[in-house]
């Protein structure tokens, strides 16, 4: 039942190792200096980069503190980076490969730093407002709490010796059976959107929807219906949805 895919987690294979899970946490790390050095750097030679000081941010509310733009935009990808963290190193129990920690690394480098060009060309960018750098962050941050939340419920179900060989249908996996993959979607359009606005949000959006729905849940489902036969069969009857209720 594991998974033979070198680019994909391990499914089945319990052999955990420390190197590759933390060659992908320091390879994510290094974003952040990655995107900072970007905008600040200024590649594309825009006169005024996004601040606090020069944006109509008449529409926050007068109690919220306003954050500098560059700020809100790291913080984006550090809060991605502490929510894999957790995954690698006390949610996920399975095998993960060199070619899994040096993929999702040059992947997540490459888009993110493309992120960091479209930003640094924001005020220009007649797509992009302030406020879709606040709202988008916002839900950034929703999301991924969302999911966390959901691989920390699955988690304390599985720990529990009751449920050991059962599915857990409860809470976010009884409405759509990827919840993980479903927030990932989510945060990832608002991360394009608090970037580059709504048409570049359609990029992450494409990407994401692409992994899942022809790389990412096939073999997945798979190797569930294999490790839990009837069991399976039962809960795909009850929640039909794979990652968007009424949708897919």
């Amino acid at each position: 039942m594991s998974n033979d895919n070198p680019l994909g987690v391990q499914r089945g294979n319990y052999n955990w190792t420390l190197p590759q899970p933390l060659l992908f946490c320091l390879g994510r790390l290094a974003s952040i200096p990655l995107q900072y050095a970007i905008v600040t750097y200024n590649p594309f030679g825009v006169s005024q980069l996004p601040s606090s000081s020069s944006l109509d941010l008449s529409f926050a509310p007068s109690w919220l503190p306003i954050l500098e733009p560059l700020t809100i935009f790291l913080a984006m990808t550090g809060v991605l980076v502490v929510k894999q963290s957790i995954w690698m190193f006390y949610l996920c129990n399975e095998r993960l490969t060199l070619q899994f920690a040096l993929f999702g690394t040059l992947a997540d480098f490459i888009y993110e730093g493309i992120c960091a060009l479209v930003f640094s060309v924001a005020t220009t960018n007649p797509m992009w407002h302030p406020r879709f750098l606040y709202l988008g962050a916002a839900v950034h941050f929703f999301a991924t709490q969302i999911e966390l939340a959901a691989e920390l419920q699955r988690k304390s179900f599985k720990d529990d010796p009751k449920n050991k060989g059962k599915l857990c249908t409860t809470g976010a996996w009884g409405v759509v059976r990827h919840p993980n993959f479903s927030t990932n979607v989510v945060y990832g359009a608002a991360y394009g959107f608090a970037t580059g606005g709504p048409l570049f949000a359609l990029l992450p959006v494409a990407i994401y929807l692409g992994n899942f729905t022809t790389n990412a849940i096939p073999p997945k489902e798979v190797y569930l219906a294999e490790k839990y036969g009837q069991q399976w069969e039962k809960y795909r009857r009850i929640v039909r949805w794979k990652l968007f209720p009424g949708v897919y």
